[in-house]
């Protein structure tokens, strides 16, 4: 399992971690939580190969422990993710249970074994209190990391014993240069809005995906609902592995961002700029009671669509808060 791409921003972050193995007090079990695409499953990887490296400067990415860790082929490191025996996107207590027979084998060759949950927030409630006890006091020499996005949905008993590790969006500057070294748009890095992972999803073609379902949004909005839901049934399943839906919810969330950005007079901040006039119309109709309730509503579709509810529901439920919304003001 390669990261897929150098590590970029949050450099405060690795000056830390890096002081921390050096001086070999580098807590038993850490909690990496920030926005998703901000690189921290990369850091994860990073650190194991900072800690393992064989070569004088670490990591050296040719050393053999560098290059198993690499192509993920190194028995000290393991990196689990949602079960793909399950329907929905879980870490399963029959995960947890392998996991921690796993550990107390002893280790293979390196001088720390790495364990990296990823998401930590997909654990169900059985595995993450099956780990309890292995979190708290780990196999001498085992690290364990886990990565989220979404720290409140752990339990509290998880929390309390990882130390967490705060990860902030990229900043825009740096995303730009990253990019730019590339050939990539520099528009790219504000519409990423912080994130590496998502401005490589943008260059690699996204963008074009994004502007075409943003101009059926604004289109569909306030119009009948047939009309609407003739775009949520659409858009609302999954094509070769890829939630539509998710992505839907991403773009009406740049929308709602640009709205409140017209709304305080900050179109220096536009996502969307060509789109300012119904951008406009969705800033008088919207902020600021209406924001914060959509702002709400797409937090919950987001939690739905993770607990694999169906696409076309969701976006039904969505768009229809929305057109309210939109036209209490009319």
């Amino acid at each position: 399992m390669a990261p897929a791409f150098p590590l970029v921003g949050n450099l405060a972050v690795q000056a830390r971690l890096a002081q921390a193995a050096d001086e070999d007090r580098l807590h038993h079990a850490y909690l990496f939580e920030g926005p998703d695409g901000v690189g921290k499953a990369t850091f994860a990887l990073w650190l194991a190969r900072y800690v393992n490296c064989e070569g004088t400067r670490r990591p050296c990415g040719e050393c053999r422990s560098c290059r198993l860790m690499l192509t993920g082929g190194h028995p000290d490191l393991v990196v689990i993710g949602p079960d793909p025996e399950k329907v929905t996107r879980v870490i399963s207590v029959d995960q947890a249970h392998q996991l921690i027979n796993a550990v107390q084998l002893q280790r293979h060759s390196a001088k720390r074994r790495f364990v990296i949950l990823d998401p930590a927030d997909a654990l169900n409630e059985d595995a993450a209190n099956s780990l309890l006890k292995t979190l708290e006091e780990p196999p001498r020499g085992t690290q364990f990391i886990l990565v989220t996005a979404r720290v409140a949905s752990l339990l509290q008993t998880i929390r309390s014993r990882t130390q967490r590790v705060r990860f902030g969006p990229v900043p825009e500057a740096e995303l730009t240069a990253f990019l730019g070294a590339r050939g990539v748009s520099p528009e790219m890095a504000r519409m990423a809005g912080g994130s590496l992972g998502q401005a490589m999803k943008l260059a690699e073609g996204e963008a074009e995906a994004r502007t075409t379902l943003r101009d059926a949004i604004l289109d569909a909005t306030g119009q009948p609902l047939v009309k609407l839901f003739a775009l949520t049934e659409a858009e609302g399943k999954r094509e070769e592995g890829v939630n539509r839906a998710e992505l839907v919810v991403d773009v009406l969330e740049e929308l709602l961002r640009d709205a409140a950005c017209v709304a305080n007079d900050r179109d220096d901040r536009l996502l969307h700029p060509a789109k300012r006039a119904q951008l406009a119309l969705w800033a008088r109709a919207l902020w600021p009671g209406g924001h914060a309730r959509m702002a709400l509503a797409l937090a919950s579709a987001r939690d739905r669509l993770r607990l694999n509810v169906n696409g076309r529901t969701v976006l039904e439920s969505l768009f229809a808060q929305l057109n309210l919304e939109l036209s209490a003001t009319r």
